[in-house]
């Protein structure tokens, strides 16, 4: 049984356009984004400074502005598509643009839910998401990791309250990423910073 319900959504269109003699579509950032800003390790509970979900539990697709989605999914942005999952064991939206990585955010709703349940599980402990690093974002306890093997995919998982965990997805399955082709999990670990930061900012 695998620990995290996997987002591998197939969501067709969004290719490239190109045209003879015609500049394709401007990049809507006029330099990269930043990397994230990480910290140490910290205690995995309690969480010290718990997220307020109310807003990703309404709206989880609303989660990332036109120049998030340009940041950490493709740029220019226009044909990325946001779709939401909701299923028995999880909740959260994808963002994929057709040759552009596959992005995600879920919160899982059936054990492990939290971060501390999720490096206590037997495929953590067996090494199956290995490597794994702990470190810290915006002041909350997180782990990176790889549930899929290559080095196009990468996850992170935050402890947002004591009781839930967001976990970041970045599957790239030899897609092109605009920003993050070196640095998968530099690329997930800024789509979790957004999304916390946005949280944060009710």
């Amino acid at each position: 049984m695998r620990v995290l319900p996997l987002l591998l959504v197939a969501i067709l269109g969004g290719s490239a356009i190109t045209a003879c003699g015609a500049a394709g579509p401007k990049r809507v950032l006029s330099q990269p984004p930043s990397p994230a800003q990480t910290g140490s390790a910290l205690p995995l509970t309690p969480v010290p400074q718990p997220v307020d979900l109310t807003k990703f539990d309404a709206d989880p697709c609303g989660l990332l502005t036109k120049d998030q989605v340009a940041a950490v999914v493709a740029d220019p942005p226009d044909a990325v598509t946001p779709r939401k999952s909701l299923t028995t064991a999880s909740v959260g939206c994808a963002w994929n643009g057709g040759n552009s990585p596959l992005v995600s955010v879920l919160k899982p709703l059936t054990e492990p839910t939290t971060l501390e349940g999720l490096k206590n599980t037997s495929r953590r402990e067996s090494g199956a998401l290995d490597p794994w690093t702990e470190t810290s974002l915006d002041g909350l306890p997180t782990a990176v990791f790889h549930e899929m093997p290559g080095p196009d995919n990468c996850d992170v998982a935050v402890a947002v309250t004591d009781a839930d965990m967001l976990v970041f997805s970045f599957h790239g399955n030899g897609s092109t990423s605009t920003y993050w082709d070196k640095d998968r999990c530099g690329g997930v670990l800024k789509t979790a910073e957004f999304v916390v930061g946005n949280l944060r900012a009710g």
